[in-house]
């Protein structure tokens, strides 16, 4: 595994940098613009205030642990960064001005009343810490806001603490990992090196950012990934443009497209064309299967009968390139349900000694003559075109 240097928030960063990055007034080196009491609190600015503002936790040796009430108040600020160490924001300590983005570091530890009310052009912000107390209406009457907080912190507390102190439910939380990891072994559904979080576990494996227009696929449901997978590489539709359907059966004409569509993916022929005006809709598809290899001339399906699980591993281990196989001294007497005599029996060893199929429990059982869903076309399909995807399994 390698490392990954990754900057808090550099999305915001980015964009706040781009466009302000020409003008920037540091506090702490302005010291004679600003006035700090006994106590700690920057009463008093009297300097200009440039795209970018930066409040120091030190000025001139004393150290700021408030950012003083109404300080900058209806004052025309852009964007604040709070360096570590200050403590509080005070109460409409930014009130009505027209502040854009703000960076609260995690020593903060409580936003005063009214601290961000009615800054109507903040769009976003970052939080380093759930351990902060929020005084009554401090980002009332704020439109949306994007928050950058570490995947560390407890969002839902804050987002609870959030919502009270803004009224309504107009924000979201943009989770940053600041611990990212490439594997050197994993890889996503694209074939990249897979990137995870060592804090928090989090994996992007390539399908958490795609959107999918099937209602009845919940992200909870365990073929998510695959629908989405499938979807994504354009090997499956669903029923109709909001139904995936995934616990319909399959025809063995759906199954042959599908077979056709993998194998003409893995071979990269991206200009070939399905002709799309015959009189049977699958004919160019199965017409495909018999020209390319993947169903032998001598053997003829019924296309409008429901596929098999043994005829989907016929179909789909043949569009295989068969270059992975994983699980390659794995015996056909692992699979309890399948032996010598059973149909297309070297083919569903193959599925399951590529890491593709792995049987519909925890002893391996194949079920060959039960009918194949949609779902689990999905799964085989996303474990076909993604190595990563594929399942190893132990011998005997």
């Amino acid at each position: 595994m390698k490392k990954i240097s990754f900057i808090l928030a550099c999305v915001l960063v980015f964009s706040v940098f781009t466009t302000c990055a020409s003008s920037f007034t540091a506090l702490f080196d302005e010291s004679e613009h600003c006035t700090v009491d006994k106590d700690g609190t920057l009463a008093a600015y009297n300097g200009e205030y440039d795209e970018v503002l930066e409040i120091s936790a030190e000025i001139d040796g004393k150290a700021v642990n408030k950012i003083g009430d109404r300080l900058f108040a209806a004052k025309p600020v852009n964007t604040v960064y709070i360096n570590e160490g200050v403590k509080e924001i005070g109460k409409e300590a930014f009130g009505s001005s027209t502040l854009v983005y703000v960076d609260i570091p995690s020593s903060v530890k409580k936003i005063g009343e009214g601290a961000f009310k009615d800054c109507k052009k903040l769009t976003s912000l970052s939080i380093g810490s759930d351990d902060v107390e929020f005084g009554k209406d401090a980002f009332a009457g704020t439109d949306f806001l994007y928050i950058a907080v570490l995947c560390s912190l407890d969002t839902k507390a804050l987002g609870d603490k959030i919502r009270n102190a803004k009224g309504d439910d107009k924000f979201t939380f943009d989770v940053m990992h600041s611990n990212l990891v490439e594997s050197m072994l994993e890889k996503d559904i694209y074939g990249n090196n897979l990137i995870y979080c060592e804090d928090c576990g989090f994996a992007y494996r390539g399908y958490d950012d795609i959107e999918i227009p099937f209602t009845d696929v919940t992200r909870d449901a365990w073929y998510y990934p695959y629908v989405v997978t499938a979807y994504e590489f354009g090997i499956m539709n669903g029923k109709s443009e909001t139904i995936f359907d995934p616990n319909e059966n399959m025809t063995l004409a759906e199954a042959a497209k599908i077979a056709a569509c993998v194998h003409l993916y893995i071979n990269g022929d991206s200009e070939y064309q399905f002709e799309t005006n015959t009189e049977e809709w699958y004919r160019p598809y199965v017409d495909y299967c018999y020209e390319n290899g993947i169903i032998d001339k001598h053997i003829v399906f019924e296309w409008d009968k429901n596929a098999t699980r043994a005829e989907m591993a016929y179909l789909f281990s043949r569009a295989d390139d068969g270059y992975y196989v994983p699980n390659d001294d794995v015996p056909l007497t692992d699979i309890p349900d399948v032996d010598e005599n059973t149909a297309f029996a070297l083919n569903i060893l193959a599925l399951y000694r590529r890491g593709i199929a792995t049987g519909s429990n925890e002893y391996y059982y194949f079920y060959p003559d039960a009918f194949l869903k949609r779902s689990e076309a999905a799964t085989i399909v996303s474990r076909i075109i993604c190595y990563d995807m594929r399942v190893y399994l132990p011998k005997g």
